[in-house]
């Protein structure tokens, strides 16, 4: 009777120990936690991503922005990642897709945003500061054919608006536009979305058209009427 209790004993202890490393390795389960003030500084602002162009906003601790039409809202996570959803209808809450994102700040000073997805880590996004737009710009404002003079480039129409603030391109029939800084009447600057350089565009005006010269590619814009 006691081997067989000193059996049962040691079979109990050997099943707890084996039991014991999956129960204490098992994740915890993510819940919704408040951004940090830092946070909520560094991630509100202008962004240059490599799907357009971006305006986050903070109001309280809620942190949203629009994109293609959607009103999304940012969500931080008790793994320090902040996650994207938005509202179908405008009440029912879809996340969007399994990516998390994180914020970065390089060495310059510069503020990222680095997508997290399937093991796989990427800049998408670099905040920018917008800066005034000079006359001579708001007075291009408006939608202009563009006929290709040089390069490979697809650009068949581009609309000028403003948007918060900063001067954008929507080209062709895309919903999502693209920011310009304004450095001259006769430059500008593409933002980076998270490469070194920011693209420099050079303008000329001739005979009422706008000429664009970029990445060996040379554009005219023709105003529509």
């Amino acid at each position: 009777m006691k081997a067989f209790k000193l059996n049962y004993l040691l079979l109990v202890t050997a099943v707890y120990f084996l039991l014991l490393p999956p129960i204490l390795l098992a994740k915890t389960p993510l819940h919704y936690v408040n951004f940090t003030a830092e946070e909520l500084k560094n991630i509100q602002g202008h962004y240059s991503t490599v799907y357009g162009y971006l305006h986050i906003r903070v109001k309280g601790k809620s942190v949203n922005t629009r994109y293609d039409g959607k009103y999304i809202q940012l969500l931080k996570k008790s793994d320090g990642h902040f996650y994207a959803r938005y509202k179908f209808l405008w009440i029912f809450p879809i996340s969007i897709g399994k990516m998390s994102f994180t914020l970065k700040k390089t060495a310059k000073g510069k503020i990222q945003i680095v997508m997290h997805e399937n093991n796989r880590h990427k800049v998408v996004a670099q905040k920018f500061v917008a800066t005034p737009i000079p006359a001579a710009w708001k007075k291009r404002l408006g939608i202009y054919k563009a006929t290709r003079l040089k390069g490979h480039s697809d650009i068949k129409k581009i609309r000028l608006a403003i948007q918060n603030g900063v001067l954008v391109s929507f080209s062709n029939n895309l919903n999502s536009p693209y920011p310009l800084i304004a450095k001259s009447n006769t430059q500008l600057v593409s933002p980076s979305a998270g490469h070194n350089y920011d693209r420099s565009i050079k303008i000329s005006i001739a005979k009422q058209a706008i000429i664009l010269e970029f990445d060996n590619n040379k554009i005219k814009l023709t105003k529509s009427n």
